[in-house]
């Protein structure tokens, strides 16, 4: 029990209901202060009013007590009246009957040293008086005590009797202060009720006067939050005022119209990044596609090479008995010693031998590498086409890529399709040798004319890959020699490479040093129009 009411009281430093236990609205957190405020406020004066009231009353009952001894004094003129106790008794049961406040009178005179009860409302003979108060009433002073007698607050009056000018003694008033009491209570009673009073036309008025201005326009903007998180951007919040709630409903607004037009902007960049990057993949797949036929070119040209080779070893070998064979038949038809039959024969192995003949040429020419169809050609774009088919296995090897490329460069005179397997197959080779990622390095410029011939263009492919050592680098050019895996290459590319460049008049060059990566450098005539 004594947790659960720890756990409420923590509730309530933090601002929750003891009785809800959930967090009080604004409204209500700044009624109650503003209710205690007033409470607080009206308890303070109230209490000082209370304070005050109190001692003017009793001052005033004092007053009367004074006024009534003042009158008693004044009726006695000589001793005479002074000793009349019939007139005294008179005197005192008159003011004490008129005077209900007044609980007793006693009047008494000087003797010698200390004082005599003259007459005593209360029939006392010893009054109590101090050796001080006896002198302060023969100078003539008035003496009020505020005291208790029989459980009543009393005001005990004391104040000089006088036969004309001269002080023979004193008059004593107990006077008491149950009707300040009695008015101090209803005041008290109608404070608490008037206080209690204000305190709920107070809250009933902040309560409407909230509502009206703050909640409402609080709710109104709780409702546009709860729709614009619910993305209707479209929300505006009524402006009714232009305090801090309508400055705030003002910039709501505008900062919902700023996230709409935001939100509209950002819809058209992603639609358009979108409509990119699917131009992106489009030519991406195309450039895959065009990357995959020039590789299947490039392993038919091999294949082809390979067996061109082939063709003409077979035919170097098989042309040259051939050959004797069909010189040895001829001879013998000239000498014509043999029979009809055997002449007949002799020719049809003639002509056999023939037929076969023109058949290894036959196969010879149609593996031969076609003969390039030469045109004006732009180097440098053809190589950034090259490089856009390579840039994916660039970007899987972690290989970058450093350009050089002159922009002044004159055209070439060259096969686009040839060439593009030649540096396809050159940046192919250069990737192989950095499998662990590097740098490749493609330049081209214009090289110094030779003294014969006209001027050519020099492409420059460097990597920083393994390098070839002497040996290897003597025998790269030779077809059907590799260094690579058996059934990732035949060892004809660099061979086709320097066949296609020689069909274009051109020259390749290899360079390489063991662990410090390759140089080829190829060399193309520059394009001259012919003048008809």
């Amino acid at each position: 029990m004594f947790k659960n009411w720890v756990a409420k009281l923590k509730n309530i430093h933090r601002g929750e209901s003891i009785f809800m236990q959930r967090p009080l609205g604004l409204q209500t957190r700044i009624t109650l202060l503003v209710a205690m405020i007033v409470v607080s406020v009206l308890v303070l004066f109230s209490y000082l009013d209370l304070r005050l009231t109190e001692r003017s009353q009793q001052q005033l009952l004092r007053e009367r007590a004074i006024y009534v001894i003042r009158e008693i004094d004044s009726k006695i003129y000589s001793m005479k009246d002074l000793e009349n106790l019939a007139f005294l008794e008179e005197e005192i049961a008159g003011w004490i009957y008129t005077r209900p406040s007044i609980k007793s009178i006693d009047i008494f005179v000087f003797h010698k040293e200390s004082y005599k009860v003259q007459i005593s409302s209360s029939g006392e003979t010893d009054l109590d008086l101090t050796y001080r108060e006896l002198q302060a009433l023969k100078r003539d002073r008035v003496l009020s005590t505020l005291k208790e007698k029989n459980q009543q607050a009393c005001w005990e009056i004391l104040a000089p009797l006088h036969v004309g000018r001269k002080v023979l003694g004193g008059i004593r008033i107990y006077s008491s202060l149950e009707e300040a009491e009695s008015f101090l209570a209803q005041k008290r009673t109608r404070t608490i009720f008037f206080t209690l009073t204000s305190v709920a036309i107070l809250i009933l008025i902040l309560t409407l006067f909230f509502s009206r201005a703050i909640n409402r326009p609080i709710q109104r903007l709780v409702r546009a939050m709860s729709e614009a998180e619910e993305g209707k951007l479209n929300v505006e919040v009524p402006i009714n005022s232009r305090d801090e709630l309508g400055l705030l409903s003002d910039h709501f607004n505008r900062m919902l119209s700023r996230i709409s037009q935001f939100n509209e902007e950002l819809t058209r960049r992603v639609e358009s990044a979108t409509r990119e990057l699917a131009q992106r993949n489009e030519e991406l797949r195309m450039a895959n596609e065009s990357l995959f036929q020039t590789q299947r070119q490039l392993v038919q040209a091999e294949k082809l090479s390979a067996l061109g080779h082939m063709a003409a070893t077979m035919a170097h070998e098989i042309g040259t008995p051939l050959n004797s064979i069909s010189g040895y038949i001829q001879l013998m038809l000239t000498e014509g010693n043999d029979s009809e039959v055997m002449i007949r024969r002799l020719k049809i192995i003639e002509s056999q031998l023939e037929r076969l003949t023109q058949t290894i040429r036959n196969l010879l020419h149609s593996t031969r590498q076609p003969a390039p169809k030469l045109q004006a050609l732009d180097i440098n774009q053809l190589l950034e086409d090259v490089l856009n088919l390579t840039q994916p296995g660039m970007s899987m090897r972690g290989v970058q890529l450093v350009r050089h490329l002159d922009a002044s460069l004159p055209p070439v005179s060259g096969d686009p399709g040839l060439l593009q397997q030649v540096f396809l197959n050159l940046m192919n080779n250069a990737l192989d040798a950095m499998p662990k990622g590097g740098v490749l390095s493609i330049s081209t410029y214009l090289a110094a004319p030779p003294p014969l011939n006209g001027q050519t263009i020099e492409v420059v492919v460097i990597d920083n890959g393994t390098g070839m050592p002497e040996e290897v680098k003597r025998k790269a050019i030779e077809p059907f020699f590799t260094t690579k895996e058996p059934g990732k290459g035949a060892g004809l590319g660099l061979a086709i490479c320097d066949e296609i460049i020689r069909g274009h008049h051109g020259k390749l060059v290899v360079e390489s040093q063991e662990g410090q990566g390759s140089t080829v450098r190829v060399q193309l005539p520059v394009f001259y129009a012919e003048v008809g």
